[in-house]
């Protein structure tokens, strides 16, 4: 089945790709509100869900495995970086802290650690700077 569908798609995704637009259908989404935490009365602790063309996820899975290509080969990326990262866990970030951690304690040093939530981060990503830096990085033109 997946053959029958596999040409029509190349070319939509090449025509997308190259004209910068999507098709019409694309942008439409169905939103739902997903709860998060505290109480249920409150608007603020659910986060929208948008519900999209199945096709266009797959576009963005393309040009997001594209783009994290990209930036992993040309060493863009920090050693540091872990979320959103394939084979680099949250779980192994700890580890890899907690082995510095004892590493520094064992040899007398002292950690000061400070916390923050990022909870609501992605809320408040600037999106003009998040795509004026891709630019900057040549993932996209």
């Amino acid at each position: 089945m997946h053959d029958v569908i596999k040409y029509p798609l190349f070319l939509i995704y090449n025509k997308s790709l190259n004209s910068g637009v999507l098709p019409s259908e694309w942008k439409l989404a169905e939103v739902t509100a997903v709860y998060k935490i505290g109480p249920k009365s409150y608007r603020s602790n659910y986060r929208p869900i948008s519900l999209t063309s199945v096709c266009c996820k797959f576009l963005e899975t393309l040009i997001r495995d594209h783009t994290m290509s990209y930036l992993l080969q040309n060493n863009l990326i920090g050693s540091k970086q872990y979320g959103f990262i394939s084979g680099r866990s949250s779980v192994l970030q700890l580890l890899h802290m907690l082995d510095d951690w004892t590493d520094c304690l064992e040899k007398g040093g002292q950690i000061d650690a400070i916390y923050t939530d990022f909870e609501k981060a992605f809320d408040k990503v600037p999106h003009q700077t998040l795509i004026s830096k891709l630019y900057s990085y040549k993932s996209i033109k």
